[in-house]
Parts: C-alpha cells; sequence; structure tokens
C-alpha cells in the first residue's frame, strides 16, 4: 500500500489480526512445549545444577547480543523474512536436542534454538502495527496486544500440556520434536500467508546488480538504527518504559528457572501436575485479557491502574508461593503469580509501540528485547556465582516479588506520561532509498 494511510476496511484489519493471533500461538506454543521438559531433560543429560543455570544465562545474553542486529535485518530486508528464520533456527536446534546422546550435542541445540529467537522479538509485533496502523489508524493497539496475548496464552497452554504429556508417556526428549515441528510449520504458515506482492524492478528486481542492492541494504540499516538511537536520545519516557519492562522480564524470568525443579519435590514428580501448575494462571488469564482489552477501549487512563495492580498481585503472590512449604499452597499461589503477571504486559507493550518511530519499529522493539535478555542473563549469572541452586527458590522468588511490585509500579507511572506527553518527532530526513521491493513495503521493512 502506497501513500498515506487507507479507508479503515474491517475486512482487510480482521484478517491482519487474525495472522498475527495464528503466527503468535504458534511461536508460544513451539516454545511452550519445553517449559515443563527442558530443565529435565538438560539433567537427564548430564548436565549439573549449576552447569544448567550457567547455560540458560548464556542463552539469555545471546538473545540480547542478536536482539539489534536482529532488528536491523527486520526493518531492512522485512519482517516476514525475520519470522521465517526465528521459525527455521529454532525448528533446527530443537531437533538437535531430540537427537542429543551427550551433553555436548544439547548445549549446542539449545544456543542453536537462541540464536534463533531474535529474529522473531519484535518482528512480528511490528509487522502486525503497521500493518494495522495503514489499514485503520483508529484501531487499538491495546486490543490488538491483549488479544495477541490471548494468543500467546492459548499457545501456553496448549503447549505447555502438549509437551508435558508427550514427556510424560513417550519420554522427556519427544517435546523438542514437538516443539521443533511447531516451528517449521510457523515458518511454513509465514511464508505462505504473510506473503507480499512481486518485487518492482526499479533496482531491486533481476536486473540489479549486487553492489547496489548491498548498498541499499546497508542505507536502510543505518536508517533504521538512526532512528532507534533518536528515539531513545530524544524521548526518556520511551527509554523508562523500555527499561521497566526489561526489570519485569528478569524478576518473572528468574522464577522461570527454578519452578519444575522446586514443584517436581512438591508435586511428586508427576510432569502433568507440573503443566497445571504452569498454564493454568495463563488459561485463566484469557478472559480478563478481554475485560482489560475493553477497559482500556473505554477509558485509556485505565491502562496504568491496571499495570500496577497486577504487578502488586503478582508480587505478593510470588512471594507466598516462595514462603510455601506444601504444594497445595504454593502451587495456586504461583498460578496467581502467572496470571497477574501477564496482565502488566499488553499495556506495557501497547504504550511502547505508540512511541516507536514506525521507520525503525523492528529496531526498537528488538533494542527492548536487547535490554529484557540483558537483564535476565546478568540476573542468572548472579544466580549462578552465587551458588544458588535450582530448588533454593526462597532468597530469588521474595527479591523478585519485591522487583515485579516496584518495577510494576514505575511502568505505570511512565505509561501516564505517555499519555500527557506526546512522543518526540523523530521521523527520519532523509528519502527512502530506492529499490525497495513491493514485498519490502507490505512486510514493513520501509514505512513510506
Amino acid at each position: 500500500m502506497k501513500g498515506g494511510p487507507t479507508t479503515p476496511d474491517g475486512s482487510a484489519r480482521r484478517a491482519t489480526v487474525r495472522l498475527y493471533l495464528l503466527l503468535t500461538g504458534l511461536d508460544f506454543f513451539g516454545d511452550m512445549c519445553l517449559t515443563v521438559t527442558s530443565v529435565l531433560l538438560l539433567g537427564e543429560r548430564g548436565l549439573s545444577s549449576s552447569t544448567i543455570i550457567w547455560l540458560i544465562a548464556s542463552v539469555w545474553l545471546l538473545e540480547a547480543l542478536l536482539e539489534v542486529p536482529t532488528g536491523v535485518f527486520a526493518d531492512a530486508i522485512g519482517r516476514r523474512a525475520s519470522v521465517v528464520v526465528g521459525f527455521a533456527v529454532r525448528a533446527v536446534g530443537y531437533g538437535m536436542l531430540f537427537f542429543s546422546a551427550d551433553p555436548a550435542v544439547a548445549v549446542a541445540g539449545t544456543l542453536i534454538a537462541a540464536v534463533g529467537t531474535p529474529f522473531a522479538s519484535g518482528s512480528l509485533d511490528a509487522w502486525a502495527v503497521d500493518r494495522l496502523q495503514r489499514e485503520d489508524p483508529s484501531a487499538s493497539l491495546d486490543a490488538l496486544f491483549a488479544r495477541g496475548r490471548m494468543a500467546e496464552n492459548a499457545g501456553i497452554v496448549t503447549g505447555t500440556v502438549a509437551g508435558a504429556a508427550a514427556g510424560q508417556f513417550l519420554g522427556l526428549a519427544v517435546p523438542q520434536l514437538l516443539a521443533g515441528s511447531a516451528c517449521l510449520a510457523g515458518a511454513v504458515c509465514t511464508t505462505v500467508l504473510l506473503r507480499g506482492r512481486a518485487p518492482v524492478a526499479d533496482g531491486a528486481g533481476a536486473g540489479a546488480d549486487r553492489a547496489g542492492v548491498r548498498r541499499e541494504l546497508a542505507a536502510a540499516s543505518l536508517e533504521a538504527l538512526r532512528g532507534c538511537r533518536r528515539a531513545l536520545g530524544t524521548d526518556r519516557v520511551l527509554t523508562g518504559l523500555l527499561l521497566c519492562a526489561a526489570a519485569l522480564c528478569l524478576f518473572r524470568g528468574l522464577p522461570g528457572v527454578q519452578w519444575t525443579v522446586h514443584f517436581d519435590v512438591l508435586t511428586g514428580g508427576s510432569l502433568i501436575a507440573l503443566a497445571a501448575a504452569r498454564c493454568t494462571g495463563d488459561l485463566l488469564q484469557i478472559p480478563l485479557l478481554e475485560v482489560v482489552a475493553r477497559k482500556v477501549r473505554q477509558d485509556p487512563g485505565a491502562r496504568a491502574r491496571i499495570i500496577v495492580l497486577a504487578a502488586v498481585a503478582a508480587g505478593l503472590c510470588l512471594g507466598g508461593s516462595a514462603l510455601a512449604s506444601s504444594g497445595w499452597v504454593g502451587v495456586p499461589l504461583y498460578i496467581g503469580f502467572v496470571m497477574a503477571g501477564g496482565l502488566c504486559l499488553p499495556g506495557l507493550k501497547a504504550a511502547l509501540n505508540e512511541r516507536v518511530p514506525a521507520r525503525s519499529r523492528a529496531t526498537m522493539l528488538s533494542a527492548g528485547g536487547l535490554f529484557n535478555s540483558l537483564a535476565t542473563g546478568l540476573g542468572l549469572y548472579v544466580m549462578g556465582g552465587l551458588g544458588v541452586g535450582l530448588a533454593d527458590v526462597t532468597g530469588v522468588w521474595t527479591t523478585a516479588a519485591a522487583g515485579t511490585t516496584l518495577f510494576g509500579a514505575a511502568a505505570a507511572w511512565f505509561c501516564v506520561r505517555s499519555l500527557r506527553t506526546p512522543p518526540a518527532s523523530v521521523a527520519v530526513d532523509s528519502p527512502v532509498v530506492g529499490g525497495a521491493s513491493e514485498e519490502a513495503e507490505e512486510d514493513g521493512a520501509r514505512v513510506p
């Protein structure tokens, strides 16, 4: 679509949202097939508790290092290409884990899967936001991300249950095969369903010289980086939102490493019980997200109130779960932590996207992913350095509970500031370089 925004088209908007929800669900289904079994499988492959913590920390840091380069890739080459690569690389990594017979192969497969994750991080969101705003500028991003969170939860619940059942009855390695198959299906669906129009022969066509194409891609990459740097340098609210998101990711991530080992003891070793402990909160969250979407659509100021209330509830539940000595108490409280913690995210994502410059949206969202991954990876390295075991949850979870409450309140404050303070102008002065394909424009690589 060229030119300015088109007349709102309900059918086009609905088609965009459906594609976004489908691919989001597949993305989370694949990853969550492993949530119950991955740490247990690594232990079965011979890795010690401390080695597993260091490995997972390395995964987060590797994802952090690749976040911005993959965001530039998405902005310069295309959102669709980035999502396809993300799915395909993860499929290879999960396949290696399935066939691994020794610790070295298991470690390699884990790290390869981690390489694929940043390619999808932000790219699918950026594609959906750009496409939706071209089709209907009045569309609510809070509603989009609330429904996106529902799709995430559907993928989380189905993936967790399917992976746990496969691990319980077929072996701990089988969920890896299930996850790889889901990622392969995601790559195929992205290729087919997000297909753009054919390229135009104005520089990127069949007769274009390769050096010219490389120059254009380099120029587009630099343009996206400049837009990202300019936005962070001029918009303190945007920077604050990104840092709060990183902190919340850290404090959600620390319990996520320990919970399987901790509750494995409290539930008697049942993977099905572990699956219920992990996904029930996401399942209960789905109807609440619809209520949240409607509430914020009617009253934009409700966004901040929902974030702070959800963060406080999540912190209280996690702190209580850390101190509980019985699974009958600890598991329901952990379910409450998962349910409440997820309600913080749609409003925070919407606030971020409202302030991000469209031309460098994927790069900026990947910068946010960098902060998230870096914070979580460093937090896990601190755990490893302190000698914290996977079953030693009291100190880690109470710290995470306090951090969730504090930074949830800070995120709510920045959301209020975001509504009151419009984003600074970060439009790129230089024109879009030639040689762009129509597919790239449809894909969100360049916004006219």
